[in-house]
């Protein structure tokens, strides 16, 4: 079955045997399947179903995973084409939080979004997005060619004439070229990541940097995580109801050496949730006063304030 679901499934045929003995695909329905044999008694199917697949940062608001003050700094934040990666554990509701902000884009600007295995589904979308293009990495073939890894994908967006580039889950060397196509005038563009708190991104992204053929220096890469990165938003899942939450929002200020400057405008609050922290940049709150959101609240100290 699982093997029929491989070769019937997906973007391009895949394999599910001794030699390829992982398989991660997207169901019909947008479920997505995790499997593995041969390194295992007998072969485990994992199937993770998404329970909203099309919603906005109001159905979010209504779940409690934030309040409507929070979701009006979001959306203005993607209005204002800031650059965001969503960061939590797993099964936190990162790719939830991601669609959900995905539905403030304008239905005028082209999205390229990127995945391992095909499953944000924003192409099925038609009236929210009418002009998305949904790209999966591609595993080789049996002779070992033919395989199209997320980072070329990366690259390829560039040529893609896109409003903006969403890369599903950054999950190694990929994050150069993603940081490269945030910082090259793909403004608005997203991303999720695993990560224990909003500061940890910066420590996950320097990990996966080091991997990478470039081999960047910690220096090299945070002077483009600034340049690249305006907006970290951690989703904390909190037992023992497995209640989703954001905690945290950082706003990128610079680099400093070893460091990522950035300041927590929304830190977590006695009962988990996001309240307002740090004030933004007077830069930050004038853009994202002209897309909607109140700076008089208190997330929105700075020169506008008074």
């Amino acid at each position: 079955m699982v093997r029929s679901a491989a070769a019937r499934f997906g973007l391009a045929e895949r394999r599910f045997d001794h030699a390829q003995p992982e398989l991660d695909l997207r169901l019909p329905d947008g479920s997505r399947l995790s499997a593995v044999m041969g390194v295992t008694e007998h072969p485990v199917v994992d199937i993770r179903r998404h329970r909203f697949a099309d919603l906005d940062l109001s159905d979010l608001v209504g779940l409690g995973m934030l309040d409507e003050q929070l979701a009006s700094f979001l959306a203005a934040a993607v209005r204002a084409k800031r650059n965001i990666l969503v960061s939590g554990a797993m099964n936190a509701g990162k790719t939830t939080l991601l669609r959900a902000m995905a539905s403030e884009i304008p239905p005028g600007e082209r999205i390229v979004t990127i995945e391992q295995a095909l499953e944000l589904g924003l192409e099925r979308q038609r009236d929210r997005h009418p002009d998305c293009v949904a790209m999966e990495a591609r595993l080789a073939n049996t002779e070992g060619i033919g395989a199209i890894t997320m980072a070329q994908l990366v690259r390829r967006s560039l040529r893609m004439n896109a409003s903006r580039v969403i890369v599903g889950e950054v999950l190694g060397d990929e994050v150069i070229p993603m940081l490269n196509a945030m910082s090259q005038g793909r403004a608005g563009s997203m991303g999720t990541i695993h990560a224990d708190s909003s500061a940890g991104v910066f420590r996950r992204i320097a990990s996966y940097a080091v991997q990478a053929p470039e081999r960047l220096p910690l220096e090299a890469v945070n002077l483009l995580i600034a340049g690249a990165v305006n907006f970290v938003v951690h989703v904390d899942l909190r037992e023992p109801h497995s209640l989703r939450q954001i905690a945290s929002v950082r706003e990128v200020v610079d680099a400093d050496g070893p460091l990522v400057v950035s300041n927590e405008v929304w830190r977590p609050a006695p009962d988990g949730r996001a309240a307002p922290g740090a004030p933004l940049r007077d830069s930050t709150a004038l853009a994202l006063a002209e897309h909607g959101y109140d700076v008089r609240h208190p997330s929105g100290l700075g020169a506008l304030w008074s």
